[in-house]
This record gives C-alpha cells, sequence and structure tokens, in this order.
C-alpha cells in the first residue's frame, strides 16, 4: 500500500479512530496496530510476512539471551547469542538480496576471461523493506550486547516495535532505545500532537505527488531513460535533469519520512527526523548530518565507531569512514552503481578529513562568501553523485559523465527556457522553499497551529483532493521502496 493513495489514508483513518478508542486498553491497542501493520506489508506480498515474523522471533529471544547470559556471568554464551542475531538477519538480508548480484558478478568476471560459467540463480522478488527492518532490529541486540538497553520481555511490544506500519518499509531506522519505552506507557491525546502530525502529512503529500512525481514523470525518467537517452540529451539539458533528479530524490523521500513521522505523530508516537534541509549543506559531513539521517547515523554508531572510529588515528579513521561507506553503498541496492556510490562518498570524507588537518583550526574561515561557494561545491559533488545513483548501470553513468563534462549542445539558458513553464515554477519552488531560512518554517507551522481544528480538517480534506487531482496519471512507488 503506497502513502500516496486514498486507500492509506482510509487506512490512517481507520488505525486512528480505533487506536484512541482503545487508548485505555493496551493489549487491544497493540494488537490491533501490530495487525494493521502486518495486514498494510503483505498488501505488498503476503509470503513475506513470515520474513518479517522471522526476524521478530530471532532477535526478541537473541535479545534475551543475550541479557540472561550476562547475568549469569557468561560473556562466551552472550557473544553466540550475538553471533545467532548477526547470522540470521544478514544472512536473509544476503540471500534475498544480494545472493543474485554476487553470482551474477561472478558469472561476468569469468566472461571476461573467455570462460562461460552458467550458475543457479535464485530469482525471487526483493522482499520490501528488508533493509529497513533488519538493521533496526539488529540495532536492538546489538544495543544489548553493548549494555545500551534491557531487553523488553513483552513480545507484543517488541513485535509491534519491528513491524509498526508507518516506518516499517522505507524508515526512519528506529532504534528499539527510543521506540519501545514509548509503547510502555499509556498515549495521551493532544490536539496540538495531532494538529502537527498531519501537517507533516501534508508537507510529505506535497513533497511526494507535486514536486517528486511531476519532476520524474516530465524530466527524470525521460533524460535517464537509458545510454542511448543520455547520449543524445547534451550537456545543459543533462545538467538540468541532473538538478530536477536531486529535488526529486529529495521530495521522494523525505516526503516519504514526512507522512512517516506524521502518520506515527497522529497515534501518540515520536520518530526522529531523517531529514533536515540537506542543500543547506556547507560540507559534505553536513550534508550526511542532514540526509537519510537515521540510516547514516546507524552506519556511524555500528560500523565506524564499531571498527574503532577516530581513536585510532588518522589513517585508520580514514580506513574505517571508507569501510563504512562503501557498506552503505551496498544497504542501497545490489549493484556496483550502488557500491561506487558509496565508495565515491567515502572517498571523498576520507579527502575532507585529511584536509581538515591541514586547515589552521580544521575548518573553514565561518563568513557568508566561504559559506556560499563551499555550500555550491557540496551541492554539485552530491548531485554528480546521484547521477550515478540514478543510472541503471555503469555504461549509462559513464555516458552521463561524458555528457557532464562535454559542454556541448546549447546554452543552460535555452535549456532552461525550453522546460515547460510548470516544470521551472515546481523547481524554483522546490529549491527556495527547501533553502528558506528555518524562522520562516517555524512562522509557517506556528500560523498552522493558530488555525482551529475545524479549519485544519478542511484544509487537509481539499490540499488532499487537490493533490491526487493534479498529480501525474496513476500511482508512483517510492524511491526507496527498491531498497
Amino acid at each position: 500500500m503506497l502513502f500516496n493513495s486514498f486507500s492509506y489514508i482510509l487506512f490512517l483513518w481507520t488505525v486512528y479512530v480505533l487506536f484512541w478508542t482503545w487508548r485505555e486498553r493496551r493489549s487491544l491497542r497493540h494488537t490491533m496496530v501490530l495487525l494493521a501493520s502486518y495486514w498494510f506489508y503483505g498488501q505488498a506480498d503476503w509470503t513475506y510476512t513470515s520474513l518479517l515474523a522471522l526476524s521478530t522471533v530471532i532477535d526478541y529471544f537473541s535479545g534475551l539471551g543475550i541479557q540472561r547470559a550476562r547475568e549469569a556471568g557468561h560473556e562466551s554464551v552472550a557473544k553466540r547469542w550475538m553471533g545467532v542475531s548477526l547470522t540470521m538477519n544478514l544472512g536473509l538480508l544476503g540471500v534475498f538480496k544480494y545472493f543474485d548480484f554476487f553470482v551474477g558478478s561472478f558469472e561476468q568476471a569469468f566472461s571476461h576471461l573467455g570462460v562461460d560459467v552458467s550458475l543457479w540463480h535464485l530469482d525471487v522478488v526483493l522482499p520490501v523493506g528488508i533493509s529497513f527492518y533488519t538493521f533496526q532490529t539488529l540495532s536492538y541486540t546489538i544495543d544489548i550486547y553493548k549494555g545500551r538497553m534491557q531487553p523488553t520481555r513483552n513480545f507484543l511490544d517488541f513485535a509491534l516495535f519491528v513491524s509498526f506500519f508507518p516506518q516499517l518499509v522505507a524508515g526512519p531506522i528506529v532504534r528499539a532505545v527510543d521506540f519501545v519505552p514509548q509503547l510502555e506507557n499509556p498515549p495521551r491525546f493532544d490536539a496540538r500532537q495531532l494538529s502537527s502530525g498531519l501537517f507533516q502529512i501534508l508537507r510529505g503529500l506535497v513533497k511526494k505527488l507535486l514536486m517528486a512525481d511531476v519532476l520524474g514523470a516530465h524530466v527524470v525518467d525521460l533524460a535517464f531513460h537509458d545510454a542511448s537517452s543520455l547520449d543524445q540529451l547534451g550537456s545543459a539539458r543533462l545538467l538540468l535533469a541532473t538538478y530536477a533528479y536531486a529535488l526529486q530524490l529529495y521530495g521522494d523521500f523525505a516526503g516519504y519520512s514526512d507522512i512517516a513521522i506524521g502518520s506515527a505523530r497522529v497515534l501518540g508516537f515520536e520518530l526522529r527526523k531523517n531529514f533536515d534541509a540537506p542543500f543547506k549543506s556547507v560540507s559534505l559531513e553536513d550534508f550526511w548530518s542532514r540526509w537519510h539521517i537515521s540510516m547514516s547515523s546507524w552506519f556511524t554508531d555500528y560500523v565506524y565507531i564499531g571498527l574503532g572510529g577516530s581513536r585510532i588515528g588518522l589513517w585508520k579513521a580514514c580506513r574505517n569512514a571508507f569501510v563504512a561507506w562503501t557498506l552503505v553503498g551496498l544497504w542501497h541496492g545490489a549493484a556496483w552503481t550502488f557500491v561506487l556510490w558509496g565508495m565515491y562518498h567515502g572517498a571523498l570524507l576520507v579527502v575532507v578529513r585529511i584536509a581538515r588537518q591541514l586547515i589552521p583550526g580544521g575548518k573553514l574561515p565561518d563568513s557568508w562568501p566561504v559559506k556560499l561557494v563551499s555550500g555550491l561545491v557540496t551541492f554539485h559533488v552530491v548531485a554528480y553523485s546521484m547521477v550515478l545513483f540514478r543510472c541503471a548501470d555503469m555504461t549509462s553513468f559513464w555516458t552521463a559523465t561524458r555528457e557532464l563534462f562535454d559542454w556541448t549542445g546549447g546554452s543552460l539558458a535555452d535549456a532552461w527556457v525550453a522546460l515547460p513553464w510548470q516544470i521551472r515554477t515546481i523547481m524554483i519552488l522546490g529549491y527556495a522553499t527547501h533553502l528558506m531560512p528555518d524562522r520562516w518554517q517555524a512562522r509557517l507551522e506556528g500560523a498552522w497551529d493558530r488555525v482551529p481544528a475545524l479549519g485544519q480538517g478542511a484544509v487537509l480534506a481539499a490540499s488532499i483532493v487537490l493533490l491526487f487531482a493534479l498529480r501525474p496519471p496513476g500511482l508512483s512507488p517510492f524511491v526507496y521502496f527498491q531498497f
């Protein structure tokens, strides 16, 4: 079920009514949300609800096993339980997401040597959201093993943490230390929280339906269709398509996160912010503190710091960063374009880390000209990586790279004027609202809070109808559903 559908609006409304009707009956309330979450997930493929349930059972008992072994003083047993969680979760992820990728890569390597090798492939559809809920449950057992939290003994609460429908399919990646305590206390209805949640949902729908879907259908998909379409585009048009894709990807994923956070909030739960105006970044490190925050912080905490972080010297810290970001790329998808995308960011973060050692004080001067230049450089470094992220294969990426740096085929001004006025308007408004000062956004949210509840409902209903009327035909899946 897609967030950008009327069926989801009806589904969320039904869950909302039942949730607050049974707010004093914890077991009934949580059971209802759990069943609703499995029904929500099953709309993609009911077969894979069994994987979700298996991951839940494994990590529930692994968490209890780690704690009991620790209490009994059996550290080796605790390590074995941690090993069970890691092996089973990463094993399932490896089989369903990466098995065919590595087998295909093995076959291609031998074909380049002139040897024809044909191996067995699984040929299975990737379970929706498996990367997200696998890392979510792993954070639970790792935090218990590291002594950061106690395991929950309530299986219903843990199952709800794993499968909570707003963030189940594409994040944000929620950690048990933040979410489980919210299940232990009875929810209190808060009109301001409801108002904020509805506003967040509306903002997410605008980003998805009026920005991401329109730019994707009318600019990005046409430009990045294949290598031949890229070859015929010309540098100026491809550059504009790259700008459009950066905005599309942001609108698509940040829109999903907004709807997820808003949906959780109307049910009384708070999820962490996943995007924080990333195109305002003035460095690559700043960008990754603002883009897909739950993912980047997960890899920082559990991979980069797990390997030693920056405590073991500059060069080992650089190695750890490169390894972590290579794995970030692989996490995004079973394709060499994603792996190289992760390596690209890992290598640049290493360069930034080393360069900082050479700058007096470890940072650039805090002046607006420096921030403007560094912000523009950061944006274009990130936008170029998004070309690699979007291209279907390396052939398309090399074609796009050649076209981008060829600078033939017309001027940027001519290419801009050639775009339909609606697309130009969306791109201008998209970037302008993204880059607006934080205080302006705070005023906008404050103005929404002052609207009476009846008025908010009317605005929300009218806006949803208008959004669905203006969107491109059909339902466009969210980009991160493939991960």
